[in-house]
């Protein structure tokens, strides 16, 4: 019986030191050996860094999908907040950054990191000039969002208010961040 058991201890040694030798010639010496430490890639992982690529489709105002490397890359317009689809002007907003962006390559520049929804959060640019969270405020489609420190966009918002242009011809504009507080609640 000592002798069963010392076969058996030496063959399973034997077996797990070719399992090792197996694993370093395949893995170790032809480089191929997985990283073991990083992060799997996801699809909702996307790039942090300025990109281009081509808007595929226009959520809101200020929402869009960028096909970035063969993946749609969902995109938060930073600084400013559009009207929802549903309040009024919103389907302005839409309407408008569709006609400007959809189809059309763009830059992003990813300034704000993601969102809780994993969108990445960023200013987009047409034709490389056009800032369209700025042409957005300007032509009242958008407040400025409450947090933002962004001076520009507050002189684009002010002048769209005196101007009574878009959403500020309205008497009592509700702001999209209350509008959604009164409607989620239902």
């Amino acid at each position: 019986m000592n002798k069963r058991n010392k076969k058996s201890k030496y063959s399973i040694g034997s077996l797990l030191l070719l399992l090792a030798f197996f694993f370093y010639f395949v893995f170790v010496k032809n480089g191929s050996l997985p990283d073991l430490e990083s992060k799997p890639k996801t699809e909702k992982e996307a790039p942090l860094s300025q990109f281009t690529g081509k808007v595929v489709s226009v959520s809101d105002g200020d929402t869009f999908k960028v096909l970035y490397k063969g993946k749609k890359v969902k995109v938060r317009l930073l600084d400013i907040d559009c009207p929802e689809t549903k309040q009024a002007f919103g389907s302005n907003a839409k309407d408008f950054a569709n006609k400007l962006c959809y189809g059309k390559m763009v830059t992003v520049d990813p300034k704000g990191g993601k969102d809780q929804y994993g969108r990445v959060l960023g200013y987009i640019y047409v034709d490389d000039t056009i800032n369209v969270n700025a042409l957005l405020v300007k032509e009242g489609l958008a407040w400025r969002y409450k947090y933002s420190d962004n001076e520009e966009f507050k002189k684009l918002e002010n002048q769209a208010r005196i101007q009574y242009k878009g959403l500020w011809a309205q008497k009592n504009s509700i702001d999209p961040w209350e509008w959604r507080k009164l409607h989620n609640k239902k």
